[in-house]
């Protein structure tokens, strides 16, 4: 885009946000939240738009998806500030892990975008099941955490080798994981345990088998 027409965008929205001011300070309407809003998604979408041109420019799913979740979070806390309450965290966090999905599905050699689109998938579930358990959640993002070094470890590589390393913070997480629930979680107290006899009895059996 040519600088003439970068200067008729950056006048045309200084003149949108200082029209919107004026109407806040003379009329007390609000409307410079959604302003707001509808900015952010417009970069989201300029920065997907770049992605969309040349697929090339992976790194533009970051910012475009991160700005499109700060900008939704934004219009709805106008719009409906309840549920902003509720899921406002969920959905910049949910965009930011979409960004390294979309990362990892455009280069498959970038296994380590799995990592933190599993970190933000696990604090999106810890946000949205903390009013069924309380503050007692922990033990759900280290979880989500073991789930990813796990996914790690299955997902396929462009040499076909399995990144076996990633079984070992896979395992720990499990098992801090079980041991904050433990501590934490009243029902723990019997299905840990259950599990764990179930566990048994799964390698039990696999052994009279290979016997």
């Amino acid at each position: 885009m040519s600088r003439w027409n970068w200067r008729i965008l950056a006048g045309g929205g200084l003149i949108l946000m200082g029209v919107i001011a004026l109407l806040d300070a003379v009329f007390q309407v609000e409307l410079s939240g959604l302003l707001w809003s509808f900015l952010f998604l417009l970069g989201g979408a300029a920065f997907l738009a770049v992605l969309a041109n040349d697929r090339n420019q992976w790194w533009a799913a970051i910012p475009g998806f991160t700005l499109l979740g700060i900008g939704a979070l934004i219009g709805l806390s106008r719009l409906a500030p309840a549920a902003t309450d509720q899921i406002g965290g969920a959905i910049v966090l949910g965009g930011i892990g979409l960004s390294f999905i979309v990362v990892y599905i455009l280069n498959r050699n970038f296994w380590w975008a799995i990592i933190p689109a599993g970190v933000m998938a696990s604090l999106v579930v810890m946000l949205v099941l903390e009013p069924v358990f309380g503050e007692s959640i922990a033990w759900i993002f280290l979880l989500g955490l073991a789930a990813t070094f796990g996914l790690v470890y299955l997902l396929p590589t462009p040499g076909g080798e399995r990144m076996e390393w990633a079984l070992w913070p896979a395992g720990v997480m499990v098992v801090i994981s079980l041991i904050v629930m433990g501590v934490s979680v009243e029902w723990a107290a019997y299905a840990i345990p259950a599990l764990m006899i179930l566990a048994g009895i799964v390698l039990f059996v696999r052994a009279l088998r290979r016997g």
